[in-house]
Formats: C-alpha cells, sequence, structure tokens
C-alpha cells in the first residue's frame, strides 16, 4: 500500500500516518472500523472520449443530475473526473474484457500491415535516370 485515501474527507494519505490532515480522523488501517479507501472497485464503465471505443472501468463517486464524478484509479478518487450520465454504463466484466481483447486485435494487425508495409518500402530502389 503506497497510498491510500481518507473515507471521510478523501484526503490522498500516506499509510505511515496515524492521524488525517484534512479532517484530523485517526487513521485506522485494518479490521471492521477501518476508515481508509485502499482500493477502487469498479461499479460502471465510462466513455470519456468522443470518437474513441475505449470504455474504462470507474466507481462512482458523486451523481449529480446530469453528470457524476467517478474515479478510474484510486488517485483520482480525491479529484474524480465528471461524465455525463449518457456515457456512463453498468459494469460487465465479460463486454469490457471482450472490447479490450477485439482492441488488442485490431492493435497488433495493424501493427502487422504496418511492418509488411515497411518491407515494401525498403525494396524500392533509388530512381536513376538513364543517360
Amino acid at each position: 500500500m503506497e497510498e491510500v485515501i481518507c473515507a471521510n474527507c478523501y484526503t490522498p494519505l500516506s499509510p505511515v500516518l496515524s492521524a488525517c490532515p484534512g479532517c484530523g480522523d485517526n487513521i485506522i488501517i485494518t479490521g471492521e472500523q477501518k476508515n481508509i479507501i485502499d482500493r477502487v472497485q469498479p461499479n460502471c464503465l465510462i466513455h470519456r472520449y468522443d470518437g474513441s471505443d475505449l470504455l474504462e472501468p470507474a466507481f462512482i463517486i458523486k451523481e449529480g443530475k446530469t453528470n457524476l464524478k467517478a474515479a478510474t484509479k484510486l488517485k483520482e478518487y480525491a479529484k474524480p473526473i465528471t461524465v455525463p450520465k449518457q456515457k456512463t454504463y453498468a459494469f460487465d466484466q465479460n463486454i469490457l474484457s471482450a472490447i479490450q481483447s477485439l482492441r488488442n486485435e485490431r492493435t497488433a494487425s495493424i501493427r502487422r500491415y504496418d511492418q509488411l508495409i515497411q518491407s515494401h518500402w525498403q525494396q524500392l530502389k533509388p530512381y536513376k535516370p538513364k543517360t
């Protein structure tokens, strides 16, 4: 555990601290009284970038009327990103895995085509006018 988040005020903490500098609560790292967040368990999928097919697992921190605040990793918990509700989906590991697999296949195919094109370019010989 390199970084944890105070569950009361969402201040990033070092696990060696005994109290939160943000709210003053004593830090309890284990047990039933644990008052830190040390991992983010995704509960939704978000689509951040227009024109992209990238879905990201995220955790909803706060929900508004049209947007929500979400964290894709622990470090974003204190400063979550804003995502429109219409770009937020229920978390489904099977769909996420399928999309990631297809994206990896596409990347591998593009890399392979780039290598084939490069091999043809390397076969080109400079033009020499006939004298």
